[in-house]
């Protein structure tokens, strides 16, 4: 049987070719009574009808190319916006791509994108789409719409709160650190544990739409925080922060995967400190923190109450191995001790 050779070319700076941006648009069609206007050649904005009163908004950018950028851009948006008690709804995305870019690599993000925003249900609907000249590597940057279902902030936060985990610590770097080394551990761990370090990134995941809204629509949620960047320690640093109160944090119920236990003794680096996106962090009271961590406990998501908020006089302490210590965030992640 003939099958035809299909020859992508480099695509020079500047707007992309009508026909290769049409075929582009024709993978994020969206069919919604809510939006009027959606990703359409031609048009340069969304009209959407918005039932809900309140609205929260999130932007972030993805600045390296793999192939697990445009998961990045939906996981890192949706998680913003689950920390706001919100439900993502839509996404815009400005797509820069390298000079020299091929065609089919376009078409590949754009199939990419329509894959994801399904499977998270969260809409591609408007954007932005060109070839930049100076660029050495693509540039996505998202723009995402939520509704928000529970009104969050860090100053509902109440003496006595507890503060829940919600999935383990360092999903995020477990999975980048595996792959970046990937020679060496496999050596050192073998090839099989390797491999499934490397999948953390979609299990148990980076992603926090369906666990976040989960958490959203039935407990009576205080206030979220997602763990990036410096990791827990630094998220719990902020968020406890942020509520002008104290707090004791028993560091020993950290829930630490047991990959990231042995790769973080591996590098001698503190696992609490690594970056940590996929994890989600809960305050509220005593009595709902148990019943959400029972509930998701039966549902083999890992989740555990791993401190309770104090007057702020008390300060922000820790207990690690016994010791009761100031809790002090990191200035760098600790992945930066590795790469």
């Amino acid at each position: 049987m003939f099958c035809p050779i299909i020859i992508y070319m480099p695509l020079k700076p500047g707007k992309i070719p009508p026909e290769l941006l049409k075929e582009c648009l024709r993978k994020l069609e969206v069919t919604s009574e809510e939006i009027l206007v959606g990703p359409k050649y031609g048009v340069d904005g969304a009209i959407v009808k918005i039932k809900s009163p309140i609205i929260a908004f999130t932007s972030d950018p993805i600045t390296f190319t793999s192939k697990d950028s445009v998961y990045y851009l939906m996981a890192c948006n949706i998680n913003d916006l689950i920390s706001l008690g919100a439900k993502p709804l839509y996404l815009g995305v400005n797509l820069l791509f390298h000079e020299g870019v091929s065609e089919e690599e376009v078409l590949n993000t754009f199939g990419e994108l329509g894959f994801y925003s399904k499977k998270l249900n969260t809409p591609v609907i408007t954007g932005h789409t060109e070839v930049t000249p100076g660029l050495k590597s693509t540039v996505l940057s998202g723009f995402m719409v939520g509704q928000v279902l529970r009104e969050v902030s860090p100053e509902k936060v109440k003496v006595g709160d507890a503060i829940v985990q919600i999935k383990g610590v360092a999903i995020e770097g477990t999975s980048i650190i595996s792959r970046e080394k990937q020679e060496e551990l496999v050596k050192v761990f073998g090839e099989s544990f390797v491999k499934r370090c490397q999948k953390f990134l979609y299990d148990p995941g980076i992603c926090l739409f369906d666990v976040g809204l989960k958490v959203i629509e039935n407990y009576e949620i205080h206030n979220l925080h997602d763990p990036t960047e410096g990791g827990m320690i630094t998220a719990l640093y902020e968020s406890i922060l942020a509520s002008g109160l104290g707090a004791i944090i028993d560091g020993d119920r950290i829930i630490i995967y047991e990959e990231t236990k042995a790769i973080s003794t591996y590098y001698r680096i503190d696992p609490l400190g690594l970056i940590a996106s996929g994890s989600l962090i809960a305050f509220t009271g005593k009595r709902e923190a148990e019943r959400l961590c029972g509930d998701l406990q039966k549902e083999g998501i890992p989740a555990e109450i791993i401190g309770e908020i104090k007057e702020k006089n008390a300060g922000i302490l820790i207990k690690r191995g016994g010791a009761l210590m100031e809790l002090v965030p990191y200035e760098r992640d600790q992945i930066l001790e590795v790469l």
